[in-house]
């Protein structure tokens, strides 16, 4: 067990207080449970509003030397969706990019926990997924199938430093909700295209979002979870609010952050830097999985390179770190929904 260390404060008891205002901020460990109901600030919303603004997702992705896989259950209220893939950072391929997509509800659920009792699932004619923790479990257990991929995964959560949760206003929506956790000791396995790779080694993050969001919604990310290192930056969406760093089981928040790259060099690197110059870093993509969908009301265009991050981050005080090629995913994300 990992002691909880943080200059972040503990999460209040409720999303909502008892005015139904949201608990904006950042903290160290998770709320109980992600409901928007009774929410009165910024401003009450009818539900047919709430029913076409509320989204929400549960990402789970897994590192090791070799390959990355990476699992997401997603619930946009009128379509649920999920993909899932396995790249070989070896040999610069996917094993597995697949993309399911199905009627709300029925499909897709996200669950409003972040932590325990938490169960996710996604099910729909040749693919099947769960992402869950049981009561009183120090273990998240990640399953399911579909096209020849077999997942069968456990995270390690007390091992894992504290998660964040970040709670913003949404300009054109009304506010956000989101948990990361990193630095998870992974162990089970994945057969896909005819190996099976040991999860033994490996390392995963979890990122567990519901909120109620603008039509038009656009952010970058940075994501990194070895042993004993993990950041999450965000550019745009949430802004500031979420932009953390672990360091040795320590989380601390950090500053706005930038991070560029040019669209029409898919391979080439990113920079990444916040403006308390406690994060400088370079991101070098070995592969990316991409997506864009135009269903006439609604599109969405994303890009997520598998790649490595080079350069330093600080925390508080002195705490500081040197990476040198840790393994890691950045997203470029654009969609109308």
């Amino acid at each position: 067990m990992i002691a909880i260390a943080s200059s972040l404060p503990p999460p209040p008891s409720s999303l909502l207080d008892a005015q139904g205002h949201p608990a904006f901020g950042a903290y160290a460990g998770e709320i109980s449970r992600v409901s928007w109901q009774g929410l009165r600030a910024p401003s009450p919303k009818g539900k047919l509003w709430t029913a076409l603004h509320q989204k929400g997702w549960h990402f789970v992705s897994i590192a090791g030397q070799r390959h990355l896989a990476a699992l997401a259950i997603i619930d946009l209220g009128w379509l649920a969706s999920c993909f899932v893939y396995v790249f070989d950072r070896q040999e610069k391929r996917f094993l597995i990019d697949a993309q399911f997509m199905g009627p709300p509800v029925l499909a897709s659920r996200v669950s409003d926990r972040a932590g325990a009792l938490a169960r996710s699932s996604f099910r729909m004619p040749g693919a099947s997924f769960t992402l869950e923790r049981a009561s009183h479990s120090d273990s998240w257990h990640v399953s399911g199938h579909a096209q020849g991929l077999h997942l069968n995964a456990w995270l390690d959560a007390a091992s894992a430093p504290p998660t964040l949760c970040a709670v913003a206003p949404i300009p054109g929506g009304a506010a956000n909700c989101t948990h990361k956790t990193v630095c998870l000791p992974a162990t089970g396995e994945i057969r896909v295209s005819g190996i099976t790779i040991d999860l033994a080694g490996h390392t995963a993050m979890l990122d567990h979002t519901r909120g109620l969001l603008a039509r038009e919604t656009s952010w970058k990310w940075a994501s990194l979870s070895a042993p004993g290192i993990g950041l999450n930056l965000v550019e745009g969406f949430n802004g500031p609010v979420e932009n953390v760093v672990w360091i040795g089981g320590h989380l601390s928040p950090v500053g706005a952050a930038t991070i560029s790259h040019d669209p029409t060099r898919p391979g080439s690197p990113w920079l990444i830097r916040t403006d308390d110059g406690k994060v400088d870093l370079e991101f070098r993509p070995e592969g990316a999985r991409r997506q864009d969908v135009n269903l006439v009301l609604a599109s969405s265009r994303y890009v997520q390179p598998i790649g490595t991050f080079w350069g330093t981050i600080r925390g508080d005080g002195t705490t500081s770190a040197k990476v040198d090629g840790l393994v890691g995913v950045t997203e470029d994300h654009r969609s109308r929904w």
